[in-house]
């Protein structure tokens, strides 16, 4: 056997081995610390450079590190701090990332108004219960309800009692009349043989009679007959009476009785244009001065009442106008005047009612439909106005952002008058043809806060 070669380690060729067999787990170790480092960079999401959520976020801190240039000068006041303050973009490109908005100021017609809720019924002037002027039977129904009729036009007929003895009495006095002024002419002419107690006797005779027909005449008025007594004269018995018979009555209804018609009759006539609404009585029934026998309404012409609370209505006046929306009809606004205010204030609701007419020709808005309208209470020409948005607050007080070149704009502290709606009245501090900031002025305050709290 060849005799071996034996090797002898030394302590350092001991190390040296060690060394080099630990690089693999070196490596590997400091691969895992790297990828750890970028995981926690990065939050695990692995983005890599040109990815759209990195550009994103570039150009939000491109952004934000922009917009921080806004510049700010004066505005030092330390009771307006904002007043007369210029705020400055850094570029065009910053000023369109804004997304400002801006509205040119005109003179406008401002319309102050209150708005109010509302109802439609019938006007009171136009719309009645029909009753008979004396106590009878429904005879006859000559409208039936939803009828229109004119003013005059007979709506029913009443067989009253009452009525045929008015007619009849009359008639006797009518007679009479004429009787005794026969008599009393007959007297006179034979003065010369009669005592002078006969002719006086005759004279207040006739002047007894003359004052019984005045007062039968008034009796027919007042049930609603037209007559007028000269109409008489030179008639038969006969003919006095059948005229008296028919007198109201109307002349198709006389062709149909043939002469023969009951002095008992009584026309319930319409007391102005309009339409039957309710027939409460039928034929055969009882009526009498305290019973309707229908309503009737003009629909043509209508009123709104508003309920308006007190601090409101002492502005509105008689003559004013308004504009009223019906819930439920589409398409039509009504307009008209304001012709009455109350002078209280109701004790349940607490508002006052305001009264207006309009005419409803086409008969679409119905009583008793609800809706919503506004009464013009002032109007002032050249009046300067923007929306509300515009306006912003420091410290309770109000300002606007006015343009004053293409990168720079100004807060003005403004008064503020009317309010309308989302539109108010400036009464100081903006003037026609300035340009102010609508979208976006809620930005500018933010600028312009956190600049002088900088400074």
């Amino acid at each position: 056997m060849e005799p071996g070669i034996v090797v002898k380690k030394t302590k350092a060729l001991a190390v040296l081995f060690f060394l080099v067999e630990s690089i693999p787990t070196l490596l590997v170790s400091a691969g895992l610390l790297g990828i750890g480092y970028w995981g926690a960079s990065t939050e695990w999401t692995f983005k890599f450079p040109g990815s759209a959520e990195s550009e994103a976020k570039s150009q939000e801190e491109s952004k934000e590190t922009e917009t921080s240039l806004w510049k700010v000068e004066g505005g030092l006041d330390k009771a307006n701090p904002y007043e007369k303050a210029n705020l400055s973009a850094p570029s065009k490109e910053v000023l369109d990332l804004s997304e400002l908005e801006f509205l040119k100021i005109e003179s406008q017609t401002l319309i102050r108004t209150i708005s109010g809720t509302g109802y439609v019924e019938f006007d009171s002037l136009r719309k009645g219960s029909i009753s008979s002027k004396a106590p009878g039977v429904v005879y006859r129904i000559l409208k039936k309800q939803g009828d229109k009729v004119l003013q005059g036009e007979t709506i029913a007929l009443i067989d009253s009692p009452e009525v045929g003895k008015a007619k009849t009495d009359f008639m006797q006095s009518l007679v009479l009349k004429d009787n005794r002024k026969k008599s009393l002419e007959r007297g006179q002419l034979a003065a010369a043989v009669l005592p002078e107690r006969q002719i006086r006797e005759l004279e207040m005779a006739f002047r007894e009679i003359e004052i019984k027909l005045l007062a039968d005449l008034q009796a027919l008025i007042n049930l609603g007959f037209i007559i007028n007594p000269a109409d008489y004269k030179n008639l038969s018995d006969e003919d006095v009476f059948k005229r008296i018979c028919e007198v109201g009555i109307p002349e198709a209804i006389t062709k149909e009785y043939k002469g023969a018609i009951s002095a008992n009759l009584l026309p319930l006539k319409a007391p102005f244009d309009g339409q039957i609404i309710t027939v409460i009585k039928g034929i055969g029934e009882n009526v009498g001065p305290a019973d309707a026998q229908c309503v009737l309404a003009d629909p043509s012409r209508l009123v709104i009442m508003f309920n308006l609370p007190l601090e409101s209505v002492q502005l509105v006046k008689v003559g004013q106008d308004f504009r009223f929306k019906a819930e439920l009809v589409e398409g039509q606004v009504i307009t008209g005047k304001i012709d009455w205010v109350s002078p209280e204030l109701d004790d349940k609701t607490h508002t006052v009612k305001v009264r207006a007419s309009f005419a409803n020709p086409d008969g679409k808005i119905r009583p008793n439909t609800f809706g919503k309208g506004d009464i013009q209470v002032g109007k002032q020409e050249n009046a300067v106005i923007i929306p509300d948005a515009c306006i912003q607050y420091i410290s309770n007080k109000p300002f606007v952002f006015v343009r004053v070149n293409d990168l720079t704009f100004q807060a003005k502290a403004v008064e503020m008058g009317i309010r309308n709606g989302d539109r108010i009245q400036i009464t100081k501090g903006l003037l026609p043809g300035e340009t102010v900031v609508f979208t976006g002025s809620n930005m500018l305050r933010a600028e312009l806060l956190s600049k002088l709290e900088v400074q």
